[in-house]
């Protein structure tokens, strides 16, 4: 009878289970553990969208700097009168001219001209062999994600977007005995610098993460 009665009452014991005070105490450790492993995730989610962006705004940043800054190496109208003191034609007005018919949809940003020799049996800076090309650039989209497009006018007519994702784009001229782009006296600009107002490609919100800024020197004189 003994015997039994001790075999009953450690049955018992086996099924008696947790204590609420055990399975608060399991509560509150997976909680705890939870909310870190939680943060950790997000963290890592976050700065893994960062870096996702930042990659995407220096790919743009080198594809738009590499079109720039052969453009503006490039700008330079020769005049039609001869100047017997430089012993060349001279340059003429090369910034904001009359933009591509091309780009008539867009908000116009710039428009570079350059001279290109057509002709290469022709004497140099000799205007009969010369053709002008002109590239504009020019905004397209929404005030808050904008695309910056490339139009290229005259010989190689071609159209590219070089970088989206901006909320403005702006120009300034700068050496060369020029007052601005819109010097209207004829003198051609030295250095061109164009600044990107970019936002976060991923749609982060709509403000702007960094202003980036690409500048071009002119090559002929």
């Amino acid at each position: 009878m003994l015997m039994h009665l001790r075999r009953n009452r450690s049955a018992a014991q086996a099924d008696d289970g947790f204590t609420l005070i055990e399975l608060l105490v399991t509560v509150i450790i997976m909680g705890t553990i939870a909310a870190a492993l939680a943060g950790v995730v997000i963290s890592y989610l976050k700065h893994t969208v960062n870096s996702q962006s930042r990659m995407t705004e220096s790919l743009e940043l080198q594809f738009v700097t590499a079109y720039w800054q052969r453009d503006v190496s490039s700008i330079g109208v020769r005049g039609t009168t001869y100047n017997d003191a430089d012993l060349a034609f001279p340059l003429v007005r090369s910034v904001n001219v009359a933009p591509c018919a091309a780009a008539a949809s867009l908000n116009q940003v710039v428009t570079l001209a350059w001279n290109q020799y057509i002709n290469p049996e022709l004497e140099v800076d000799d205007p009969a062999g010369l053709v002008q090309v002109k590239v504009t650039y020019g905004t397209r989209g929404s005030s808050g994600d904008l695309e910056l497009v490339r139009v290229r006018c005259g010989t190689e007519p071609a159209e590219v977007v070089v970088a989206e994702h901006l909320t403005a784009v702006a120009v300034t001229c700068t050496g060369g005995g020029v007052s601005g782009c819109n010097d209207n006296t004829g003198a051609v600009p030295t250095r061109i610098t164009m600044t990107l107002s970019v936002r976060d490609p991923e749609g982060q919100g709509n403000t702007d993460i960094v202003n980036q800024t690409i500048e071009g020197e002119r090559r002929q004189t």
